[in-house]
């Protein structure tokens, strides 16, 4: 009577294979994820731009005039004047290092903002901290 050899586990190839796989399905998914990311930060960047314009509008609405750049608050802060809260909390750049830039003369302003999955640079901003300035609000348009 023969004995028949019962093989168990996986061969080396077989091991191999499917570490490469995983590893393949791996880097696709963190790819992935980090423009995810980035497409997510620039929306927050935009979402908040068009909210300090609409804190300025109604500013200018009760002044007469948008607020100088020596004026504007800081990250936090809020803008008001004469008793009136027209944002209680500037937000700021979601990510370290880069800034919303605002300047004004009073009859206009530029907010400027860095991108991440932009390559179009604009000119005529401030200082977008680390970043490239890469969208801007101006008004009057």
């Amino acid at each position: 009577m023969k004995i028949k050899k019962i093989s168990q586990g996986f061969t080396f190839i077989e091991m191999l294979v499917v570490v490469t796989i995983i590893g393949i399905l791996s880097a696709v998914g963190v790819a992935n994820f980090k423009v995810a990311n980035q497409k997510a930060r620039d929306g927050r960047r935009q979402g908040d731009l068009q909210e300090i314009r609409a804190a300025l509008e109604l500013y200018r609405t009760d002044r007469n005039a948008y607020p100088l750049t020596a004026a504007f608050p800081a990250v936090g802060g809020s803008l008001t004047a004469g008793g009136t809260t027209y944002m209680s909390n500037r937000p700021g750049d979601p990510l370290s290092g880069y800034l919303y830039s605002y300047t004004s003369s009073g009859t206009t302003y530029t907010l400027c903002s860095g991108l991440e999955l932009s390559t179009a640079t604009v000119a005529g901003c401030g200082s977008c901290g680390t970043a490239t300035c890469r969208y801007k609000i101006t008004n009057p348009l």
